[in-house]
């Protein structure tokens, strides 16, 4: 038996958060050159175009030493436009670049490994997203499946660039 002295019994209340859809969606195409060589490509706004999903990069900041520091982006999918952010997650020169991607709807991380092969380097690209509202929770399926079903053609013809 539990006694509650001094105090005016309530019973506690219960609220169910829904847990956040989310997908994670990563491929793998070898590119002819050195892994410095595709690092430095990386540094071009315009290459993320190609690969990580966005279909237009915008208003992209550079410092003084020409490293890629973000920039404002466009992504089509289920024929609805996404405006968004990429802000610097990890750089790790020669092997690694990461961003934090933010939209209205999704937001989640982008990132390029590398890594040498015998034929030249490794190209690993990485998508993480996760739903940021309602809306975009009931459409997030669609939304993912679109993003994640070019990713494999983008990562090739990127690789397929150096070659």
């Amino acid at each position: 038996m539990i006694r509650i002295v001094g105090a005016k019994a309530t019973s506690p209340r219960i609220r169910y958060v829904a847990p956040v859809p989310r997908d994670e969606f990563s491929h793998t195409s070898t590119a002819a050159a050195r892994p410095d060589e595709v690092f430095a490509v990386l540094d071009e706004p315009k290459t993320w175009e190609e690969i990580g999903g966005v279909d237009r990069v915008t208003d992209p900041v550079v410092d003084d030493e020409g490293r890629l520091q973000g920039f404002a982006f466009e992504v089509r999918a289920a024929g609805k436009a996404y405006m968004g952010f990429a802000t610097p997650l990890q750089r790790i020169e020669g092997e690694l670049m990461a961003w934090n991607v933010d939209t209205t709807e999704i937001r989640g991380t982008t990132s390029v490994a590398l890594r040498p092969a015998d034929s030249g380097t490794d190209v690993t690209v990485t998508l993480e997203v996760e739903s940021k509202g309602l809306l975009s929770a009931m459409f997030f399926p669609v939304i993912a499946s679109v993003i994640g079903s070019g990713l494999p053609r983008s990562v090739d013809e990127f690789a397929a660039r150096f070659g």
